[in-house]
């Protein structure tokens, strides 16, 4: 539980979306949403811009063979397809390949780069990945294999030395947080033109995926992505989209409907399910893989609840922290069973695959707690790890395990930092009609976080089991997903105040408002 502090105490109810806005620094927010492709900025003023295009070019008229190399997550899927797309509309010869994250791990790792070099490739262009491939760069650049990188990780302060390197952070490149696939776009528009635009559909979703910024050129790619994203030339994105009986694909469906699905295909199985999806040449072919796309999501969700379940019965409450290892666990969703159990237990929760001869898995931190710290500082006994103060992932070995939990819990009192989560403002949900929230809606800000202060819960229910359910009134529900505790703690003291976002749900033809709780405060 983090302290709460709202950025604006004097909401404006009646020009909500204007002040959340203006708190953010936007004045006028409805410029931002009639940004088009105007709004691009040139993509030669990309670093290495004019070297990719030559050597592209030049690979497509010697009828070289390209390999585009992408990652697994949603940024990665649809960089591989923008890329794989142009190349092939150009007349190059060209494959692509995304790594197996149970087989090969994250990124170009030293196998694939001698897989590539059997293979015959005489160039690689890797997206959504590769500014830290210095070591697997230099051994295909030796063996005769040019390297295009484009990529929106962060940069260390040496660059691989490849062929060329797209990255907007190495040049004066006037908006710097493109996602992976925004990069992998501006190449896209270089090497096609106006033709590119075809592929802002698959840019805006893997923006939207990657949580970027939506603001500057981001948004433009979002909006004359959403734009695009119902009537798309992408026979499988289409197709998917009228699947999921979405009318007007917005920033949320993108978040909450199509992504989920896709990522799903890299958790569990290999996210070439994903990009043949994008690449489908029929609708039958498109409704085959996403009947198979929905059965991987379904057994997602299944094996999420297995191995939350199992999880609970093995934890310790006595230690600082909950640090649950198995055989069982499986690496697609420890990042997921890792938050469910921070959430629900109010404790940062490491949960750890069982291999062979190291254990692997994830880390999430709760109340204010640097897990990346505590890493760096038991680095000695790890084989690797990576992430950032609030989640981190990380291996080592098995002969390891005793002291890792021992060393773990005895530095989470020094990694204890003051964590504050910042709300837009006090709302009192009388005064919220569904039309605030439907404007919300309009203008993406559904991740809007709000104080909902003296709140009283004239009914509770635990739905299935780990979901708890406020009654506010009869025209206002809260729920907390993958939180029972809030259930338990709630019982005899009906009066909270809860952190959340707001929302609407219809059920048998009413509709009503809905608060989603991130955390609470008995009062």
């Amino acid at each position: 539980m983090s302290k709460w502090k709202v950025k604006n105490p004097h909401l404006d109810i009646d020009e909500l979306v204007k002040t959340i806005y203006s708190s953010r620094g936007i004045t006028d927010y409805k410029a931002l949403f009639n940004l088009n492709e105007a709004d691009f900025y040139d993509p030669y003023a990309v670093n290495d811009m004019q070297k990719a295009v030559d050597r592209i070019m030049k690979a497509v008229q010697n009828k070289d063979k390209i390999l585009i190399y992408g990652d697994y997550d949603v940024d990665g899927i649809t960089s591989t397809c923008i890329m794989f797309q142009t190349i092939e509309t150009l007349g190059g010869h060209v494959e692509y390949d995304i790594p197996n994250r149970f087989v090969n791990g994250y990124g170009l790792t030293r196998s694939k780069t001698y897989d590539i070099i059997n293979s015959e490739f005489n160039l690689v262009i890797t997206v959504d990945n590769g500014i830290k491939s210095h070591d697997e760069i230099a051994i295909l650049m030796a063996n005769h294999v040019d390297v295009i990188v484009t990529d929106h990780h962060e940069v260390e302060e040496d660059i691989p030395k490849a062929t060329a390197c797209l990255h907007t952070s190495l040049s004066d490149y006037p908006f710097k947080p493109l996602a992976g696939v925004g990069v992998a776009f501006k190449l896209s528009m270089a090497l096609l033109g106006e033709d590119a635009l075809d592929y802002s559909d698959l840019a805006a979703l893997g923006t939207i995926a990657d949580m970027m910024p939506l603001i500057d050129e981001n948004r433009a790619i979002v909006n004359v992505g959403l734009n695009r994203l119902i009537h798309s030339s992408n026979i499988g994105l289409r197709t998917l989209i009228k699947f999921l009986k979405i009318e007007s694909p917005s920033v949320a469906d993108v978040q909450f409907q199509i992504a989920p699905r896709l990522n799903a295909c890299g958790r569990m199985k290999s996210a070439k399910i994903a990009v043949e999806l994008l690449q489908s040449k029929t609708q039958k072919e498109a409704l085959q893989l996403i009947k198979r796309i929905e059965e991987i999501n379904n057994n997602r969700k299944a094996l999420t609840k297995r191995l939350y379940d199992l999880a609970t019965q093995t934890i310790d409450l006595d230690h600082p922290s909950l640090i649950v290892h198995s055989p069982q666990m499986h690496e697609g969703v420890v990042g997921i069973v890792a938050s469910r159990l921070a959430n629900e237990y109010n404790k940062v929760a490491v949960v750890l695959k069982e291999e062979d001869f190291t254990y692997k898995g994830s880390i999430r931190s709760y109340n204010g707690v640097d897990v990346h710290y505590i890493l760096s500082e038991i680095s000695q006994i790890l084989l690797r790890y990576g992430g950032h103060q609030s989640a981190a992932g990380l291996e080592f070995k098995k002969e390891h395990l005793t002291t890792f939990i021992q060393l773990f819990n005895s530095y989470i009192p020094k990694a204890i930092k003051d964590t504050v989560t910042l709300a837009e403002g006090t709302l009192n949900i009388e005064e919220v009609t569904l039309n605030t929230i439907f404007e919300l809606e309009e203008y993406d800000l559904k991740d809007a976080l709000f104080v909902f202060d003296h709140l009283y819960a004239h009914q509770i229910y635990l739905i299935k089991g780990e979901h708890t359910k406020l009654i506010i009134d009869s025209d206002t529900e809260a729920i907390f997903f993958n939180n029972s505790a809030l259930y338990h703690a709630i019982k005899d003291h009906r009066h909270v105040a809860l952190l959340g976002r707001l929302d609407y749900n219809t059920f048998r033809g009413r509709t009503k408002k809905q608060i989603l709780i991130e955390d609470y405060k008995l009062i």
